[in-house]
């Protein structure tokens, strides 16, 4: 099919609605005579290879039904779902795509190809599948359970644009429509098995056909393939009826960095940074009631990223802002993962404007105690936690909602677990009679009244204007904030992904710069008297510096940023000293 003919409307239907008739035909085309002629491997390249031309256009490609639960279109059709792998370890299936089928009254024999799909092969009366003969080929699928991307801001979800006419009748998007495709037993979504149990999303198997392979677990990929209610080969049982499934055979996907999910995603030129960088950091100070310093230490917090380097993490900067009001009662509602504090809900709110994954999570006791924050496989099937989260995640904790209670011996390894995401930046697995532990990438930021009951990497106490401006959104108040124009919030999201995703390194010039300082101020501070500067000190010092220099799109670290960061660490410390003095005892984080 030439790329003209690719792009026509009929042809976009065509490819849309009976992706399997399209298949086949390139089947057909490749004139194979005998099962020992046909490479499955070469032949899902050759599919691949046909629809990401026929899709290459973005516009036609937006034109791809999204996938979501309810309202899937019918079965049989094409669809596109960005998910996240939750659990990769389904194992393999076989299914005779190339069968040998004989007419059992002439004898006359044929081959019926059947492939990206669990159906069976349909003949009609008179004719069965010789299961004896060497010509029938067996394709080898991977399965994975992949799920709606936790977190996942509105503004980074799959673009849509509306459907050609005749695509819109030939394919059913209401729940009506998955009904009248869908085999016997009821259609099964396993909630044990997204990260914030008991929140709408989709779900699917997702079948991958050699040589593609199922991504790591908790990556995120752009899925292209046919939609069908199947089965789920785990849970299937001769004595009871089979549930439908509802499962993506995958004709391509695509893997997805954070910065894959910033529409229009470019690298500011050099000198756009500095620009960039004050523009986002005045809009986090308005959101902040005017807060500079806090404005600074929280666009620093968005552009951390942990790396490796050699044996050791950098870059992680987990942020406590203390000062946020504290909620006056204990939520009576049901515990979501949302925040239920207006002044807290503004923080998160206007954070999820600039990063494309934030997951709330709000110390309700109830929520503590009852959720699992570790994924589990001690009953064999890999039950998700809230923890596992894609890398560059931003998770936003609410103290603030915290009240007197009980804390349970799940709350306290919950809290456990998320202490450990923070420090080590690992997630550990649960399996049978043993624990994995998983590098994670989280961004975590603690909302408190007082100093966190959590170890985070930096503290910073808002300023009084600070408290106040969130206190009166806290009473319901409203918040005069002049929001940011579409162009303006678009660059900035590709702001925060450029400068988070350069490669950063630090000059040994400015290295042994900065240890002659640190060893000049800690002989200074032990000569006067005053309080000598800790290992724990320098690294925090050198993570700022470090931040400061991304922030302005430099990629190596310069004496004047090192500088820079001394003069906030400065201002940081004189705060929280001072904001000591003036606290009263009442103000400390409640006794769990």
């Amino acid at each position: 099919m030439s790329s003209a003919a690719r792009t026509t409307p009929e042809a976009v239907l065509e490819h849309i609605s009976t992706p399997l008739a399209v298949i086949t035909k390139l089947f057909e085309d490749q004139g194979i005579q005998d099962g020992s002629d046909y490479r499955p491997q070469e032949f899902s390249r050759l599919v691949r290879d046909h629809f990401q031309g026929a899709f290459a256009d973005a516009e036609t490609f937006k034109r791809i039904p999204v996938f979501s639960q309810p309202g899937a279109p019918k079965s049989g059709s094409l669809v596109r779902f960005r998910c996240m792998v939750q659990d990769p370890g389904y194992g393999e299936e076989l299914h005779l795509s190339l069968a040998r089928a004989v007419n059992t009254e002439t004898g006359e024999v044929q081959q019926r190809f059947s492939q990206y799909t669990d159906a069976e092969h349909s003949l009609a009366e008179g004719w069965e599948v010789d299961y004896s003969s060497t010509g029938n080929v067996f394709t080898e699928k991977e399965v994975a359970y992949c799920v709606s991307v936790p977190g996942l801001s509105p503004w980074a979800q799959l673009e849509a644009v509306a459907s050609l006419e005749s695509a819109m009748d030939a394919l059913s998007i209401s729940a009506g429509s998955a009904e009248a495709g869908k085999p016997s037993g009821a259609v099964e979504v396993a909630e044990h098995k997204y990260p914030l149990r008991g929140e709408r999303h989709s779900a699917a198997l997702v079948k991958f056909y050699s040589p593609s392979t199922a991504p790591k677990v908790s990556t995120v990929i752009d899925v292209v393939g046919i939609y069908e209610l199947g089965h789920n080969s785990r849970t299937q049982d001769a004595d009871e009826e089979k549930a439908a499934w509802p499962c993506i055979h995958a004709i391509y996907h695509v893997g997805l960095s954070s910065g894959g999910l910033v529409p229009g995603a470019r690298v500011p030129a050099c000198g756009e940074y500095a620009g960039l960088r004050d523009m986002c950091q005045a809009h986090l100070a308005s959101v902040l009631g005017g807060d500079d310093l806090a404005a600074q230490y929280l666009l620093l917090h968005l552009l951390s990223r942990t790396v490796r380097v050699q044996d050791a993490k950098v870059g992680k900067f987990s942020l406590n802002l203390i000062g946020i009001p504290a909620q006056d009662k204990a939520p009576t509602e049901p515990a979501r993962f949302a925040f239920s504090s207006p002044a807290s809900r503004w923080i998160g709110d206007a954070i999820a404007q600039l990063v494309p994954r934030s997951v709330e999570i709000p110390f309700d006791l109830k929520l503590l105690n009852r959720a699992a924050f570790v994924p589990s496989a001690e009953q064999g099937d890999l039950q998700a936690g809230v923890l596992q989260l894609p890398a560059d995640t931003e998770v936003i904790c609410d103290e603030t909602c915290l009240h007197e209670g009980t804390l349970d011996e799940g709350g306290v390894r919950n809290l456990h677990a998320l202490q450990t995401a923070i420090l080590s930046q690992s997630i550990a697995y649960i399996y049978p009679f043993q624990h994995i532990e998983m590098q994670a990438n989280l961004r975590v930021l603690v909302l408190s009244v007082g100093k966190s009951i959590l170890q985070n990497d930096c503290d910073l106490h808002l300023s009084k204007d600070a408290a106040q401006f969130l206190a009166r959104l806290q009473a319901g108040g409203a918040a005069d904030l002049r929001p940011l124009d579409p162009m303006h919030t678009e660059q900035l999201r590709q702001y925060l992904e450029a400068a988070r995703s350069l490669d950063f390194t630090i000059p040994k010039d400015v290295s042994d710069g900065i240890s002659g300082e640190y060893a000049s101020m800690r002989r200074n501070a032990h000569e006067q008297g005053g309080q000598l500067m800790t290992q724990e000190d320098l690294a925090l010092a050198v993570t700022v510096a470090r931040l400061v220099s991304i922030s302005k799109g430099e990629a190596e670290l310069t004496l004047a940023s090192w500088q820079e960061a001394c003069a906030l660490e400065q201002r940081r410390k004189e705060r929280a000293a001072s904001a000591k003095r003036a606290q009263p005892a009442s103000s400390s984080p409640p006794p769990l």
